[in-house]
């Protein structure tokens, strides 16, 4: 890399042009953050004969993206664009001040060492960066930028910086113009931010500090008016939100579950659902949305007392309008509304006593491949509600309760969730001369067979089996 640099100050030299670090690299350098995979910006006013000359001594290719020219050198990514202007007029047009620093490279001797006295700082973010602030150049950036205002979340984590009263105070003032957003745009700023092992501390700071979290969810709005009860001290929305943090609580804490359990769900977590959008994702977002059918649901009987019964019911016309606001994809879609319309089972299941194989096995037919996720928001769900309305519970039976069943899951029902590899409903066509209807009848009632322990899982004894059904 230092001969990169060395050629990149001969190349400006030989043409007496300007070449600039610009942006991030410098912020990260006053941070003491040394990232593996890099990216550097540079800026000049004679981008053609920079890329040409670099391209020629280096004997590297370049993508061209845009209005960048961009190089790969192992892990480093090296970014190169043009400016006409000045380089503090081209600094006022970036978006934060922590970002809007540059440096000749004529006064660099290497890359792992900038001197800070030669640092071009019009805005001081160099001040802000030892404030741990962020704020913006002008207000216009917001205006002309509007998916800033969602970015400025990762920007708060990435960094732990806070946002200063300002620009606090420009969001609100602007936050209209996220409707203007293309609604992938806030769908992948959206999941970027369920991808934090705090999202709930980030999705709470949006709802009560910058007043957008109802643009994404107008839902909330109603369930802040309904839901405490006599089993709820908080409204609809909090208890959501807070039952969102125990999903996280529980996901991201070492020793929660024995360990054959954490790694199973550590695995199921880690699928990919579309794109770059995994489990983890939709099940936090399951949890923000468990209940929000209450406020369709909600009637008074005639004691007096309010009820939801059926909230989970009426929840699928909130997954059903959010999936198509969002443009979700329609397995994501399916993962939710099972999620939502499925979320109370495993609370009934406790509060009946009831963990039978024969009932637990029905379960487990019901929820399918979201039973891991189902029981994880069932728990939280539970622990969210518990823990308020009374402290000194102990939460320990309701995880025994969790426990049971996502490991009677796990070491009983997936192993006869395909009995494929033994018999399928076309041996059993070919064998006992049944129609398919027929045939596979008979194949859900061999697994549950096999489940209940009333027959073995080999060829032979499914056979006599399927025999004594016929006859």
């Amino acid at each position: 890399m230092e001969n990169f640099l060395l050629i990149l100050k001969k190349i400006s030299k030989k043409y007496d042009n300007k070449i600039f670090l610009v942006g991030e690299y410098i912020r990260d350098f006053l941070l003491g953050v040394n990232n593996k995979n890099p990216e550097i910006c540079f800026v000049t006013n004679d981008l053609e004969r920079v890329v040409k000359d670099l391209t020629n001594e280096m004997n590297i290719d370049y993508e061209k993206k845009d209005s960048s020219y961009i190089f790969k050198i192992k892990d480093l990514t090296i970014k190169f664009r043009f400016i006409e202007k000045p380089i503090k007029e081209y600094l006022m047009n970036k978006n934060f001040t922590i970002n809007s620093m540059a440096i000749d490279i004529k006064d660099m001797e290497n890359l792992k060492y900038i001197d800070e006295s030669l640092i071009i700082d019009p805005f001081n973010g160099a001040k802000d960066i030892e404030s741990e602030i962020i704020k913006l150049n002008k207000e216009s950036i917001l205006k002309n930028n509007p998916s800033l205002i969602l970015k400025l979340v990762k920007y708060m984590t990435k960094l732990r910086f806070k946002l200063n009263k300002d620009l606090i105070d420009s969001i609100k003032k602007n936050r209209e113009l996220l409707y203007k957003l293309d609604k992938e745009i806030i769908r992948d700023e959206l999941f970027e931010i369920l991808k934090l092992k705090n999202s709930y501390y980030y999705l709470t700071f949006m709802d009560e500090k910058l007043n957008i979290l109802n643009i994404i969810f107008p839902e909330i709005e109603d369930m802040k008016e309904v839901g405490k009860c006599k089993y709820h001290v908080l409204n609809c929305y909090k208890h959501s939100i807070y039952t969102l943090k125990i999903v996280e609580d529980i996901i991201y804490a070492d020793g929660f579950f024995e360990d054959h359990l954490r790694e199973k769900y550590e695995q199921h977590f880690s699928k990919r659902v579309f794109n770059n959008r995994s489990r983890v994702e939709l099940v936090k977002l399951g949890a923000l949305l468990h209940d929000s059918g209450k406020p369709l649901a909600k009637w008074v009987d005639k004691t007096g007392r309010t009820r939801f019964k059926g909230h989970e019911i009426t929840g699928l016309k909130v997954v059903d309008d959010i999936y198509k606001r969002l443009k979700l994809s329609e397995r994501e879609r399916d993962i939710l509304r099972k999620i939502v319309s499925k979320h109370m089972i495993p609370l009934n299941s406790y509060i009946m006593n009831d963990v039978s194989g024969k009932t637990l096995y029905n379960i487990f037919c019901e929820t399918g491949n979201e039973t891991f996720d189902i029981l994880l928001i069932a728990l939280a769900d539970i622990v969210s509600t518990r823990k308020l309305l009374d402290p000194n519970e102990e939460m320990g039976k309701y995880k025994v309760h969790i426990e049971y069943m996502a490991n009677n899951y796990l070491t009983r029902y997936k192993e006869v969730e395909d009995i494929s590899d033994i018999i399928d409903y076309r041996d059993i066509i070919d064998k006992f001369s049944v129609d398919k209807k027929k045939a596979k009848d008979i194949i859900k009632k061999i697994k549950k067979a096999i489940y209940l322990g009333k027959i073995k899982k080999r060829k032979k004894e499914i056979l006599l089996y399927i025999e004594d059904l016929l006859n």
